[in-house]
């Protein structure tokens, strides 16, 4: 069995046994549930079938992990305490049966419009050339692992260092430090790139690349979950089973793939209780306490054979708590039936969203008294005026703002049509190139989860495209200084 059957399979047995594993929530959403049950169907068709598989993978990890969890959040709710009960009520206020129908089948519908264009569009032969040159370029710097490639990553990792204080601070009130070139010599694509090069030189079976690149994606998450990122850790094995997934897919399973599988499965408790030590720390951070105060309580988070550990004393609550956080489904509700207070079309249009873009991209605000997209959702679905909350829009909430209910399943299929028509082009760069793949990997996914051309046009294209910049510059730079000298035939005899 290849590992494409092998995930067709798990969603397909997974909307079968359902009925059996949540009777309890089917039976209060029963029309929710008939959607989730067909959409885990036709998950599994879009695995099985083989067509736009990089597109397909994503899809699936986003739709499994925010939709398709629902029925088992609360499996820890009655064994909570009064306030911690009352606490998560609350970040489930938003959720009813009838909304979630309207929800869960509109996700029916924008699945099946895009199995429907796949399978419907014939693959355009394509000739390819090489990737792009500043792909090229930042392939051969990574897989180098040279010292003028770690002295631009130490170089820049620390110029864009945030002290998790200050990222609080300025979410509480606006005031914290600029960040380094206003964010756009980034370091989060390079590190994933980092991954993947080293993904692909053992799936290639080339020379293999340094075990050393390894270290920036660890110590990037390790350094945003320590600064309160429930995520951090958990995006970033994600990311790695993506890429894994898709240069494996139609590989037949073998011994040395059940040995993977049993290492990841050992590995999540790890990733589990790293989004929990996060998770505990962020009341801490946000109320602005001090370093001295941070590190005790991290040192305590920390000694799990503590007894009095408090991460461990309240696990139910911190698991139910990361439950909800990763199946946040908000956004969706509000959106898909209009709970709006400001009609949205009058902030969220077109012109609106570009005027957003060049504020985000340029110092200053050429266009004064704009609320930023981290302030609208607030605005128009709650009448508050925060400083920060990045709210997850989702393409599912995009598409209805922009094109309503029934229009988004028909623009939906016409873009898997044209993907499926260029696909073959998008896997050979994805093959060939592991910063394609990082940059593409990671934009998609954000169109997925954000929604919003006014974070994906700024943070997921610009800032990749001038951080690549910056760090080809960089190192191109160092290797001028301090050219490595090659050996003479002469010495090399010797």
């Amino acid at each position: 069995m290849t590992i494409r059957a092998l995930s067709a399979l798990f969603f397909l047995l997974y909307g079968i046994l359902m009925p059996m594993t949540a009777s309890d929530f089917i039976a209060g959403n029963l029309v929710a549930s008939l959607a989730m049950i067909a959409s885990s169907f036709v998950l599994a068709a879009l695995l099985w079938s083989g067509r736009a598989l990089l597109l397909n993978i994503l899809i699936a990890f986003y739709v499994f992990r925010v939709y398709m969890t629902r029925p088992y959040i609360n499996l820890f709710l009655p064994k909570l305490r009064g306030g911690q009960y009352a606490y998560i009520c609350s970040l489930n206020s938003y959720y009813n049966p009838s909304d979630s129908s309207v929800v869960y089948l509109s996700l029916l519908s924008l699945l099946s419009a895009w199995l429907i264009g796949l399978y419907i569009a014939k693959p355009k032969p394509v000739v390819m050339g090489s990737p792009p040159w500043i792909f090229r370029q930042i392939d051969e710097i990574v897989t180098s692992a040279s010292w003028p490639f770690w002295t631009a990553w130490i170089l820049l990792t620390i110029l864009n260092y945030k002290s998790p204080s200050d990222t609080w601070q300025g979410i509480a009130t606006g005031e914290s430090s600029t960040l380094f070139a206003f964010g756009l010599f980034s370091m989060a694509t390079i590190n994933v790139v980092c991954l993947y090069v080293l993904l692909l030189s053992r799936q290639t079976r080339a020379k293999p690349a340094s075990i050393m690149l390894i270290a920036p994606i660890l110590i990037s998450s390790v350094f945003r979950s320590a600064g309160g990122s429930r995520s951090a850790i958990f995006f970033a094995a994600i990311f790695a089973a993506t890429y894994w997934l898709f240069l494996n897919l139609n590989k037949r399973v073998s011994r040395g793939d059940l040995a993977k599988t049993i290492f990841i499965a050992l590995l999540f408790p790890v990733i589990l209780f790293a989004g929990l030590f996060a998770q505990y720390l962020r009341p801490f951070l946000r109320s602005g306490t001090t370093n001295e105060a941070i590190w005790t309580m991290s040192v305590e988070g920390l000694d799990i054979f503590n007894p009095d550990n408090p991460i461990i004393n309240s696990l139910y609550f911190g698991l139910t708590e990361l439950a909800h956080r990763l199946s946040s489904l908000k956004a969706q509700f509000l959106i898909l039936n209009d709970h709006f207070i400001h009609p949205p079309w009058a902030s969220y249009n077109p012109l609106q969203a570009f005027m957003r873009i060049i504020n985000d991209l340029l110092p200053g605000d050429i266009f004064p008294n704009m609320l930023t997209i981290n302030q609208l959702f607030d605005y128009i679905y709650s009448d508050s005026h925060v400083i920060y909350n990045s709210e997850s829009w989702s393409i599912q909430g995009t598409l209805y703002l922009y094109c309503g209910l029934w229009l988004s399943p028909i623009v939906v299929f016409f873009m898997s049509y044209l993907i499926r028509r260029n696909y073959q082009k998008l896997q050979t760069l994805a093959t060939a190139s592991p910063s394609f793949a990082a940059f593409f990997i990671l934009l998609f996914n954000d169109i997925l989860e954000n929604g919003t051309i006014e974070r994906i046009v700024p943070v997921d294209i610009v800032r990749p495209m001038a951080g690549f910049v910056a760090f080809i510059f960089l190192v191109k730079i160092f290797q001028a200084l301090y050219p490595q000298r090659k050996k003479s035939p002469l010495s090399m005899t010797h």
